[in-house]
């Protein structure tokens, strides 16, 4: 069997020389400083991991990996960056579908488990991929949308509604107890949140609802704007667009499209959850959460391992 093929993209040689004897022993390894040479590969041949530098002259890595979805949907995309740069971020998220966010320097360790991970799951995608069900019947997709307050005719409960027509069913949720409520006993596909809820934190919530539910794709929309929060959201909650408020009513019309569209797609193909596989959160983190919301990851959990 042939090596799994890894991409690096990084405008500095010495990066590039660093990184490639990490794993030539195990892959075949592909670096180049030019975008437009990336580019090329993944027309022309097999990449099973993208990993790319932020900041380059010629094309941003957010933009790369863009193109790189398109042109390769299969491959693993991840940005690897000195920067921590919020913008970056959220394009890496929403243009992106980044797999990782990763910080330089690296960790070699972190580094090598990340792209080893990434790249046994590319492996099984590009097989998965040639044969893509596309969905059958466009049944309606159940969407919560989370948010504390609702009054506002802009609210997002009110935007949603109006764009659901024959796509969605909408619900939503004042509170997040109200809101796991309804996640455990309704089947929920999208859910639109806002990262406070009534001043409780949703961050942990989004995070086990991806562990537990990978199906389910989730919007944010917040105007808390935080470079570490939103890696965090990445990483660990593999969250499917970050939109900072105010959002305009035409980007959250296509980001619903998206996300719908996306969530049938797992639903017909459940073999590409796999590329959402998220990072377990650090341990302190686990403890700290409030009674309630650790009682519904545990639920969660527990009909996790029931069903699989």
């Amino acid at each position: 069997m042939s090596k799994p093929t890894l991409l690096f993209v990084d405008d500095e040689e010495r990066i590039l020389r660093s990184l490639t004897p990490l794993f030539r022993a195990d892959y075949r390894v592909l670096s180049t400083t030019d975008a437009h040479q990336a580019l090329n590969w993944l027309r022309e041949e097999p990449v099973h991991v993208v990993i790319s530098d932020q900041r380059m002259p010629v094309m941003l890595g957010a933009e790369l990996l863009r193109q790189a979805r398109e042109i390769a949907p299969a491959a693993m995309r991840i940005l690897l960056t000195g920067y921590s740069d919020l913008e970056a971020a959220i394009a890496a998220v929403n243009d992106g579908e980044i797999y990782r966010y990763l910080n330089k320097p690296w960790n070699t360790q972190e580094l090598k488990h990340t792209v080893n991970q990434a790249a046994q799951i590319g492996l099984h995608l590009a097989d998965a991929y040639r044969h893509i069900a596309a969905p059958a019947v466009r049944r309606p997709v159940n969407v919560l949308v989370i948010e504390g307050d609702a009054d506002s005719p802009l609210s997002l409960r009110h935007i949603i509604g109006e764009q659901c027509d024959t796509e969605c069913t909408l619900h939503w949720a004042d509170s997040l107890d109200q809101a796991m409520e309804m996640i455990m006993h309704k089947d929920i596909g999208v859910v639109v949140t806002d990262l406070r809820v009534n001043d409780q934190d949703a961050g942990a919530a989004v995070k086990a609802l991806k562990r537990y539910r990978p199906h389910v794709v989730t919007v944010v929309v917040t105007r808390f704007q935080d470079n570490h929060t939103l890696i965090d959201l990445i990483n660990q909650g593999q969250i499917y667009r970050f939109l900072p408020k105010p959002v305009s009513r035409g980007l959250l019309s296509r980001s619903m499209q998206a996300a719908l569209q996306h969530h049938r797609l797992l639903r017909a193909s459940p073999q590409l959850a796999a590329r959402h596989t998220v990072e377990a959160p650090a341990e302190t983190a686990t403890k700290r959460l409030p009674t309630q919301l650790a009682s519904f990851i545990n639920r969660l959990r527990g009909l996790s391992h029931a069903s699989g």
